[in-house]
């Protein structure tokens, strides 16, 4: 079975994928620690499991996580254009790309939502407006409640981001490095601010106020784009031993959310350019599963709703710690299974960004075969 990623242009940066890997892990734990603690049928509230929870709980910072990937990734045809004069983007190709790689795996993981959620909530009905809401990523726009997947609610901010890429790409015809990732840095504070001073708001939680960490990896695009063999150090690796734990446990604060871009900046150059760090990232089995993050992204909750409703049987009244430990692992192993197929069977060939093509030939030439000529005759 084959589970590396297929990218555009050939060149897997499997370090990516071990960050990658890091995003995915934390965004599972958070779901999995909201299911024990708020859906099992038993009060663990206690001052010792609180602490507990506000740790897990971090581990939503790990949709920034992805973002800054985004950023990263996205940054590197335009950053290539302007700097390196490599052949123009193309819009048209750009968008196609990200229509024909992203959106079968998405709408289809909707639709096993809406068939899921109606099967057993019987609201098949109810569930059409923001089932089509999410299909063209107006959810968090249009409604505050009802989502079929709520994690989409991040897809909708990546999207946000996919249409002003290519303007912010421009960032990188600025010739003077001093100039450009001034701009960048000046952007990151501002959307800082809206998110600090926006607190619940919309616009806090779609694209103005996560700009913040789609341009950290614009940053980090740069930087490493300019970098040399003398930028790697075991220096770099104890980098990464500080700011990993400071990444997911310092509290939330104002202060926080503008130390927060400042961390992740130095643990992705540390995830490059520490020997250790290097090694880690590349892990084979640790980058190719995160290389399947999307998947993983899309249909952990589905599922999380489905096996929970066995696996909180064996739920242990008496302590969360063990409680949730033996959920990760039954939970952990459905998602890894399922998810694992879903990349092989729906996300990977997508990757391909000739897949339109060859779908449409395969089914010219069934129209054509040998058989239905002789039958024809």
């Amino acid at each position: 079975m084959q589970l590396r990623r297929i990218t555009t242009s050939g060149n897997w940066i499997p370090e990516i994928d071990g960050l990658r890997f890091i995003a995915i892990v934390a965004t599972l734990l958070v779901h999995m620690f909201g299911e024990v603690y708020t859906r099992s049928g038993h009060d663990f509230i206690s001052q010792y499991h609180y602490d507990f929870f506000k740790l897990v709980d971090r581990g939503d910072r790990g949709v920034s996580l992805f973002f800054v990937i985004s950023g990263f990734i996205l940054a590197q045809p335009f950053l290539r254009q302007h700097l390196e004069h490599a052949k123009a983007v193309s819009i048209k190709g750009y968008f196609k790309r990200r229509l024909t790689r992203l959106e079968p795996p998405y709408i289809l993981s909707l639709l096993l939502y809406l068939f899921a959620v109606s099967l057993f909530k019987h609201q098949f009905l109810s569930l059409l407006p923001h089932f089509f809401a999410q299909v063209f990523y107006l959810h968090n726009f249009i409604f505050n409640y009802g989502s079929l997947n709520f994690v989409t609610w991040s897809l909708e901010v990546e999207v946000q981001f996919y249409i002003v890429a290519p303007l912010l790409g421009y960032l990188y015809a600025i010739s003077r490095p001093v100039l450009r990732r001034g701009i960048m840095i000046c952007l990151i504070v501002a959307s800082i601010l809206i998110q600090v001073h926006g607190g619940q708001s919309l616009i806090a939680w779609n694209f103005p106020g996560q700009l913040q960490f789609f341009l950290v990896g614009f940053l980090i695009a740069d930087v490493r784009a300019t970098q040399t063999k003398s930028w790697q150090s075991r220096r770099w690796d104890l980098a990464s031993l500080l700011v990993w734990p400071a990444i997911f446990g310092l509290e939330k604060s104002n202060f926080f959310a503008f130390l927060f871009p400042v961390l992740i900046f130095i643990a992705y150059l540390a995830a490059f350019n520490g020997p250790v760090s290097r090694g880690i990232f590349q892990t084979k089995w640790i980058a190719l599963t995160g290389g399947m993050c999307y998947s993983f992204y899309l249909m952990h909750m589905l599922v999380i709703d489905c096996v929970f409703k066995f696996t909180k049987k064996i739920i242990i009244p008496s302590s969360l710690m063990l409680s949730f430990s033996s959920q990760v692992f039954l939970l952990g192993i459905c998602i890894y299974i399922f998810c694992t197929f879903y990349f092989v069977l729906i996300e990977r060939p997508c990757m391909d960004p000739k897949w339109p093509g060859k779908l449409m030939a395969r089914i010219r030439n069934r129209r054509h075969s040998p058989s239905d000529m002789i039958a024809g005759d």
